[in-house]
């Protein structure tokens, strides 16, 4: 078992690799990785969404799974801001102005972008279709309370007009649109869901080969200082611990603590940076952070997902 997930993790990862070398190299522009992230977001996502929030023999009948996915994901996500913001607010090494985004960092992970194609590969169709639903209250999170906790120091207006024209990206109205799908056990015809499926097997190569390509603009020494390797030690490690104690606690299915669990051991948001830019905040720091959780998370995610499945599947 375990021989197989590191196989499957280490064909995902070496799509990272090529990533890495084609933009060291300049076999691509890395003005190509904004493309293909926009490509990935705005029209892999989408369909996969669409496709896998049909109705079929792998995720009918499970309206349980769906509530305790919204419940769970948010409660998890609150507490571990909540801890976090217990930890590092009196810590007097860390500048003020950037205590907010190491905060944002320890409780929002790249759910998304990273996490559904490798919970799809690992663990199945239906996994994917509960990382969905988690992934709506991620949005609906991070543009809210992960947006106060990166401005709170200087007190900066987050809930404004601008607030629903933030959190309606193209993938948060997928899986809205998603959701009804389900409810009215809507499906597609058959020639369009084929070409869904075409698109939604782009995601993994896609995805993984934009995050080497983000890497190879990172200078390596400046990954491991020693507030990046806290974070990746509380990213990466307690975390998703944290998440697990919880889930045990919550009358919640094995295949659901799984995606979840597996769900917060992944790196640093992507967005992370994003909204730092947004917020005038240290992109540089976030940058960072995401490059040396991404880099060190692929040996911490084959552990999760072997030991995860040993334990629970």
């Amino acid at each position: 078992m375990l021989l197989e997930i590191l196989l499957k993790i280490l064909s995902i990862f070496l799509l990272v690799a090529m990533g890495l070398f084609a933009a060291k190299v300049k076999l691509l522009p890395f003005d190509a990785a904004k493309t293909l992230n926009g490509f990935v977001l705005n029209i892999a996502v989408p369909c996969m969404i669409l496709r896998s929030m049909q109705r079929d023999e792998t995720n009918s009948g499970h309206f349980d799974d769906m509530m305790w996915s919204f419940a769970a994901f948010a409660l998890v996500t609150v507490v571990i801001a909540a801890l976090a913001i217990l930890l590092i607010r009196p810590v007097r090494s860390i500048a003020d102005d950037d205590k907010g985004l190491y905060i944002f960092q320890l409780a929002f992970t790249n759910a998304g972008f990273m996490g559904y194609p490798l919970t799809e590969v690992l663990f199945g169709r239906y996994a994917l279709f509960l990382a969905i639903i988690m992934n709506i209250v991620f949005t609906v999170l991070i543009y809210s309370i992960g947006a106060l906790i990166l401005v709170h120091k200087k007190g900066e207006k987050v809930f404004s007009m601008s607030f629903l024209v933030r959190i309606l990206t193209i993938p948060f109205i997928a899986s809205i649109i998603g959701l009804i799908i389900f409810a009215t056990g809507f499906h597609f015809p058959v020639f369009i869901n084929d070409t869904l499926e075409l698109m939604m097997a782009t995601l993994s190569p896609v995805a993984m080969f934009v995050v080497g390509m983000n890497l190879s603009r990172s200078k390596f020494r400046n990954l491991l200082t020693l507030p990046n390797l806290m974070l990746c030690i509380l990213s990466l490690v307690v975390v998703p611990f944290l998440t697990l104690g919880i889930d045990l606690l919550l009358p919640v299915s094995n295949i659901l603590l799984v995606t979840h669990v597996f769900l917060m051991a992944m790196p640093s948001a992507a967005l992370t940076a994003i909204l730092c830019q947004r917020f005038n905040k240290n992109t540089q720091l976030a940058s960072e952070g995401i490059a040396s959780t991404t880099l060190l998370s692929l040996g911490t995610l084959s552990l999760w997902a072997f030991w995860l499945s040993e334990l629970f599947l």
